[in-house]
């Protein structure tokens, strides 16, 4: 008899293993003392856009907010971000990247960036675009199920 679930579960268990593959590649060439939650974050202000929001950017890796607080407090504490009010909501604070964690982010993307070569090289980039909004679109959809049990 054919189990209707195990493509989904199969597919769940695949997702793990490339997410716990990719800290532990990521985090055994990050420089000493950052680990991948930490360089995620700084990664993400200094190619994408600084100023967002706690929120906003634990919303987009879909992490808990305590997760997103102890790794801001961690990276303030470093002297690696800055949090300034939001101009649009004053008991939010918006992330900064400060020289310190520039530099940082730039040393812990040249530490990877050998090791992801490869990677990169194994499908064109409309390839990859599609399968990242493909895994955007599953984690959204798992995350309003959580949230929502009752929406179809």
């Amino acid at each position: 008899m054919s189990d209707p679930l195990l493509p989904t579960l199969s597919l769940l268990a695949a997702v793990s293993a490339a997410h716990h593959a990719a800290q532990r590649l990521i985090e055994a060439r990050l420089p000493e003392g950052l680990n991948a939650p930490q360089f995620t974050v700084l990664e993400r202000l200094a190619w994408q856009e600084e100023g967002q929001t706690s929120t906003s950017i634990a919303e987009g890796f879909g992490w808990p907010k305590t997760t997103m607080s102890h790794t801001v407090a961690m990276l303030e504490k470093r002297g690696l971000v800055r949090l300034e009010p939001n101009p649009r909501d004053k008991r939010a604070k918006c992330l900064w990247l400060t020289p310190k964690g520039r530099a940082l982010a730039l040393a812990g993307r040249c530490a990877i960036e050998a090791d992801l070569a490869p990677i990169t090289a194994l499908a064109p980039s409309a390839a990859l675009n599609r399968l990242t909004a493909d895994m955007e679109s599953l984690a959204a959809r798992l995350s309003d199920q959580r949230r929502f049990p009752d929406a179809a």
